[in-house]
């Protein structure tokens, strides 16, 4: 049995093929930008590390050692920067390569173009030569000036006396430091 199609019912057919074509087509179109938007995300990651350790050198001389559990970095939006979510341990090393100071915290986040580092929780800064602590909630770390300061409340264990105040400045390795706004005792010895 044969079927015979009229050429208007062909017609009709074409039209509606060439019709669903090139909608097809159109809608299929996709502006480059608008994809950039929808599949890259300036609050995702760029990158995960776990179990970091890492360290920075001058003039080949290691001058910091870093670890920590976790690193998660984000570059794609305007302030680039490196998250700590679980802390960091940082040891400073002297020329002969002897740790002269470390750091800890539970949070720290490092601003990349700045290299400016912000620790947070629970924060202890040593001197191990001098055997002087330092604890607070929040400190900077300027790496550029290699200065550590803090405009929250500190507490500063010597081993004479324990000093409490109101921000302070450090030199990287914590071996000279200075009490902005000091409270409590603070003895004084005779020469």
């Amino acid at each position: 049995m044969y079927t015979i199609v009229s050429t208007k019912t062909n017609s009709i057919i074409n039209i509606v093929l060439v019709f669903l074509t090139s909608t097809i087509f159109f809608c299929c179109q996709n502006d480059i930008e608008e994809v950039n938007k929808l599949t890259v995300s300036n609050d995702r990651p760029s990158f995960q590390v776990i179990d970091l350790e890492t360290s920075f050198s001058d003039s080949g001389q290691i001058k910091v050692k870093i670890y920590a559990p976790e690193l998660v970095r984000y570059e794609r939006g305007e302030v680039q920067y490196d998250e700590y979510p679980t802390g960091v341990n940082v040891e400073f090393y002297n020329s002969l390569m002897e740790i002269t100071g470390t750091l800890r915290c539970n949070y720290a986040r490092y601003l990349i173009r700045e290299e400016v580092w912000e620790a947070k929780s629970d924060v202890e800064v040593n001197n191990t030569a001098e055997k002087e602590r330092i604890n607070t909630e929040l400190l900077y770390w300027d790496m550029k000036k290699e200065l550590i300061y803090s405009d929250k409340f500190v507490r500063i264990t010597t081993a004479e006396e324990i000093l409490f105040g109101e921000g302070f400045e450090s030199n990287q390795n914590f071996s000279k430091w200075k009490i902005l706004k000091p409270t409590g005792t603070i003895n004084v010895k005779d020469d």
